[in-house]
């Protein structure tokens, strides 16, 4: 006989969600009378079953129970047996004759199908557990009766997560999982900025008028905000996406979470309670008052207690970086357009901005020494923070609003010092004021990531759980943190909370969360390692390894005087120009085409102090190179064109890795007989040395030459920049390094240039050094005793200080006179 089904299979699933009782079940069911009601029917069914339990002291309760007259509902019946039998708690995951009883009983009187009370739903939440098993086929009764039983579709209850924070990450998850759990996953999130605010609409949740809100902006990928729904791409642009960047928009940190709030708070989540908002937080020893729950997830940022609590002995650090960070807000837009701004910032890496047109706020920030971090404090000698910012003087020396005296920024009282003159630099760079700085913070940068993205949680944890044991897992910056020049940090949030949202209904489908084994969770612990894996070794290792680490940027900006103003200027309009030049080609630039780049380079530079030149020339461009590669995305969320689009993305990344792979054994096979140690061309490094547009051709060894008149035609007679006249960039000077060596040019023969003197990648310059004598050349030299400058600085691993001063050698040189 098969019974009634309340819910089809899902399309994809692959576990019919059934439960089978003995027909014997439906017999003393069927055999009360008709004329009784549902209550009368129930007892008379549970006095029955009761009697053939095997254990004497369940059959003396459920006995007790039936004959009390206090409960007058099928829902008190079973809401009795759940307290004075089961204690609230299932000893195990496993089916019991009482349990199947108690099941059978609800499903028959229909109570499923009118749960109107909280009561009533916290009975089916407890009998009906989707991490519970459904049957038992080692039951006596079902055995003896195998041949005659009746299926019913199980209905199950929600899958309940909660969520430890009410960042981005903690609200994309959320939303994730109440769309794809589609009614079957009730989220819980939690978090202390909120407050309940009443409204025509009832209770909503949001932040108060006077809470200190994250001014920072930050970049979604266009990949990322794909995976989103409709409905949430919309909520989260407004339909006014700010593009940037190729392939990116972006926004501000407090929009972010302010609009996926309200997404949040939708008719399509509050009509069916998928997602409950608490303005409240919540600690590890206060966690049973969130309740039953069957996933922890903790997506409390990177100084999560979740991962301190349940993954300690799971973490990683891969490096530190300090920055500052300048808040500013100015109504009419950004001084400079957004493209000239992408150009000065991936020229250098000294400076990063992060800012948006649409309403002029973001973040100004600045790669820190440990002897500048150190220097960040307000004038009480308190760090400044982003709990406690610190703030500057306005012009006539009064404090801003909301600032005490205390809190006013210390450098910023010595106007003569580095980094006040640094910060300062840092401003005219992207045409800001002092006025339209609102705070100071400083910023640690960590670079770590949990070993395992998920794990079991301890039974003795709280006492709130319904059953032997709990899943906990992370997301966002409590599973990883990154360094945030090349950024990622939000968008890995967000994938990460739509990977779980997928994996975890993906289990619910299949049926892999019945027993809560951490294998339900395994795909997603795959992804984050993935993603740490791309994010890490991709981009911030990159970063870190070239300038980002406070010893390696001490040691640069320590070398940083022994270059003169010229080779810095041209340094840095060589290198930004390049990259426009680059970025301007692709087909997903947002921008206009800007004709006029190096001038206007070198009109902004010229603003510019010496010595903060000489920095951001040492601090070299960004490593775009090494970050390129094929993005770690929940497959699951992908339409199937993207899907597409990303797998050809991967396999031509796949073939090139091969192609470059055969090459290097070619060499090496050939190295083997002629006794060379040939090496790839310059265009495989990671650095390109800045190549003016006038460099179009090898330079003669006269060109290279440049007298002391010229020199001083560059630099003014104080030492700064002159007046630039938006010409073509000069042929290069002839540099010496600091050590007893002489540079020559080096002039490879048409033959082994290709007939123009060209390399093969275009002309690009690199510096490489020969046994002594440096060379400013276009390739690898013909005897292969050249090493190139990129790849000495290859951030694949972290080159020693030996290695960093030739290096620097090279690279920081000085104008050779006459």
């Amino acid at each position: 006989m098969l019974g009634e089904t309340h819910s089809p299979k899902r399309a994809g699933a692959t576990f019919t969600d059934e439960i089978v009782f003995p027909q014997v079940y439906e017999d003393a069911w069927g055999a009360a009378d008709a004329l009784r009601s549902e209550i009368e029917r129930a007892r008379i069914f549970l006095y029955r079953m009761g009697n053939m339990n095997p254990e004497p002291g369940v059959r003396t309760e459920v006995k007790t129970i039936v004959q009390s007259p206090g409960y007058r509902t099928v829902p008190a019946l079973a809401a009795a047996i759940q307290a004075r039998v089961f204690a609230g708690r299932h000893a195990s995951f496993a089916t019991t004759p009482l349990l199947q009883c108690v099941r059978f009983m609800l499903i028959r009187a229909r109570v499923v199908d009118v749960v109107f009370t909280d009561r009533t739903r916290a009975v089916m939440d407890f009998f009906f557990d989707p991490t519970l098993a459904r049957n038992n086929r080692d039951d006596e009764v079902l055995r003896a009766g195998a041949e005659r039983t009746v299926t019913y579709a199980y209905p199950a209850a929600r899958l309940k997560v909660c969520i430890i924070g009410g960042g981005p990450t903690a609200l994309a998850s959320a939303i994730s999982l109440a769309e794809k759990g589609a009614g079957r996953v009730e989220v819980h999130v939690w978090e202390r900025r909120w407050v309940e605010v009443a409204g025509p609409e009832g209770t909503r949740v949001g932040y108060p008028p006077n809470a200190k809100r994250r001014d920072q902006v930050v970049t979604l990928q266009d990949s990322v905000t794909s995976l989103l729904t409709p409905g949430s791409r919309q909520a989260l642009f407004e339909g006014r996406p700010e593009p940037v960047w190729p392939g990116s928009a972006n926004i501000q940190i407090r929009k972010v979470e302010d609009r996926l709030l309200q997404r949040c708070q939708a008719p399509e989540f509050r009509a069916k309670s998928t997602i409950c908002l608490h303005a409240e937080g919540v600690s590890r020893e206060d966690i049973s008052k969130v309740g039953d729950f069957h996933v922890l997830l903790g997506a409390d940022g990177a100084a999560s207690w979740v991962r301190k609590s349940y993954f300690h002995g799971y973490e990683r650090e891969r490096g530190k970086s300090f920055a500052l960070g300048l808040a500013f807000d100015r109504p009419a837009g950004l001084p400079w357009s957004q493209p000239l701004n992408v150009f000065l910032t991936l020229g250098q890496t000294r400076y990063l901005l992060n800012a948006s047109d649409y309403d002029g706020r973001g973040y100004l920030n600045m790669q820190l020494t440990e002897e500048e971090w150190h220097k960040m404090v307000s004038v009480d000698g308190e760090p400044v923070t982003f709990g406690r910012p610190g703030c500057l003087r306005a012009a006539d020396g009064s404090i801003p609003d909301g600032f005490t005296p205390d809190q006013v920024f210390a450098p910023s009282e010595d106007r003569s010092g580095t980094l006040w003159q640094s910060i300062e630099d840092g401003l005219k760079l992207f045409g800001f004021k002092e006025s339209e700085v609102i705070n100071v913070v400083r910023i640690p940068i960590v670079v770590q990531a949990v070993l395992e993205g998920a794990q079991y949680l301890p039974p003795a944890e709280t006492s709130s759980l319904q059953r032997p044991h709990g899943l906990v897992a992370v997301a966002g910056d409590a599973a990883m943190t990154v360094h945030f020049w090349p950024g990622r940090g939000l968008n890995s949030g967000i994938k990460s909370g739509i990977a779980l949202g997928d994996e975890l209904v993906s289990a619910l489908d299949n049926g892999r969360f019945i027993g809560l084994p951490l294998d339900a969770l395994r795909s997603y612990n795959d992804f984050l390692l993935q993603l740490q894996g791309r994010e890490h070794d991709k981009r911030s290792l990159p970063i870190l390894n070239q300038s980002g680490s406070p010893e390696t940027l001490g040691w640069l900006i320590d070398q940083a005087p022994a270059v003169p103003d010229a080779v810095a200027v041209e340094w840095l309009v060589g290198a930004a120009t390049q990259i426009a030049e680059r970025l301007q080609r692709r087909a997903d630039w947002p921008f206009e085409v800007v004709a006029n780049v190096e001038p206007q380079i070198r009109i902004v530079l010229r603003q510019l102090s010496s010595a903060t030149l000489r920095q951001m020339a040492v601090s070299f461009p960004w490593p775009t190179r090494e970050m390129t590669g094929a993005e770690v995305l929940p497959i699951r969320s992908m339409r199937p064109e993207e899907k597409q689009k990303w797998l050809q993305q991967l396999w031509g990344l796949l073939r090139d890795q091969e192609e470059q792979q055969g090459m290097g054994k070619r060499l090496r096979a050939q190295s083997r007989f002629d006794g060379r140690a040939r090496l790839p061309s310059a265009s495989l490094s990671r650095f390109e040395a800045p190549r003016p547009s006038s460099w179009s051709s090898a330079p003669s060894s006269s060109s290279l030459s440049l007298s002391r008149s010229r020199a001083s035609s560059l630099v003014g007679e104080t030492g700064g920049l002159k007046r630039s006249n938006g010409t073509r960039s000069r042929a290069p000077p002839r540099f010496r390094p600091s050590y007893e060596t002489s540079i020559q040019s080096t002039v490879a023969s048409r033959d082994s240039r290709g007939g123009d003197g060209r390399n093969g990648n275009g002309g690009e310059m690199d510096l490489e050094w020969t046994a002594g004598n440096p060379v400013l050349s276009r390739s690898g030299s013909a005897d292969g005793s050249f090493v190139g400058l990129g790849r000495m600085l290859s951030v694949a691993q972290r080159p020693g200080r030996a290695v960093l001063a030739d290096a620097m050698s090279l690279a920081l040189f000085r104008v050779q006179g006459d």
